[in-house]
């Protein structure tokens, strides 16, 4: 959901941003979330968990209100507030505890964290309510995404017309696309595709772009001149893989 360091409207780092784990019933597992806190004097902050949806738009709603199937009964976080001073990392613990007779699930939670008071003077940027949230997935027994391709398109995103996959998760777990692509353009240019990493969750069907760059360069997108050509296989899972071979057209 965010990038490989999370900041807010406040003087906060946090390492990582997401963490994807594995627990069997009625075994424990831990973890630790850095902070750190880049402003002086000392900053406060608010800890608890919440709830949460993604959107097809790729948005986040978190929920304070259990939702129903929810695991945060599960969780267990060591503080609710914290005062955190500059430099050194403050290494914030929490632990999932699934119950001996929980079904095979995948556990979703986030951990919020809150600035508790506004920005006091102009370049000091803590704010009132701004958060972080750091997604959680634990899969507790087996379970597994299953990924399949039901459809294609073209689109427009950030501006360029973008080809995109239709990926459907017919499994029991969250999945990600992983790997290149090799196309050739209408110019006859060759590019490398990479799909973005957007989660697709159980049971939801979602579109994921293609991202176009020169071959051995990902850093620099580059527009596609339609009709192009893909083919290729990407990954998802512990084994699973897409085979692509399409045409996009605007």
């Amino acid at each position: 959901m965010m990038g490989t360091t999370a900041q807010a409207q406040f003087s906060l780092a946090v390492s990582p941003p997401r963490f994807e784990l594995s627990t069997k019933p009625g075994e424990r597992v831990r973890e630790v979330i850095e902070l750190t806190h880049r402003d002086t004097p000392s900053g406060g902050y608010k800890l608890k968990t919440a709830d949460w949806t993604f959107r097809p738009d790729a948005s986040v709603d978190f929920s304070d209100e259990l939702v129903p199937g929810s695991c945060r009964p599960w969780v267990a976080i060591e503080r609710r507030e914290l005062s955190i001073t500059s430099g050194r990392p403050y290494r914030f613990r929490f632990e999932v505890t699934p119950p001996a007779d929980a079904p095979p699930t995948e556990c979703r939670f986030a951990v919020l964290i809150e600035g508790q008071q506004p920005a006091t003077a102009p370049g000091v940027p803590m704010a009132l309510g701004a958060r972080i949230g750091v997604i959680v997935y634990v899969a507790v027994g087996d379970v597994a995404p299953v990924l399949e391709l039901v459809g294609t398109s073209v689109r427009t995103v950030d501006g360029r017309p973008t080809p995109m996959l239709k990926i459907r998760n017919t499994g029991t777990a969250h999945g990600r696309l992983a790997g290149f692509l090799s196309g050739t353009d209408a110019g006859g240019t060759a590019l490398e595709l990479q799909a973005g990493t957007t989660p697709i969750m159980p049971g939801e069907t979602r579109e994921i772009a293609l991202a176009a760059n020169k071959p051995g360069d990902t850093e620099t997108t580059v527009a596609v001149r339609f009709p192009i050509t893909i083919a290729g296989k990407l990954e998802w899972g512990k084994s699973g893989s897409l085979p692509i071979n399409q045409r996009f057209a605007p």
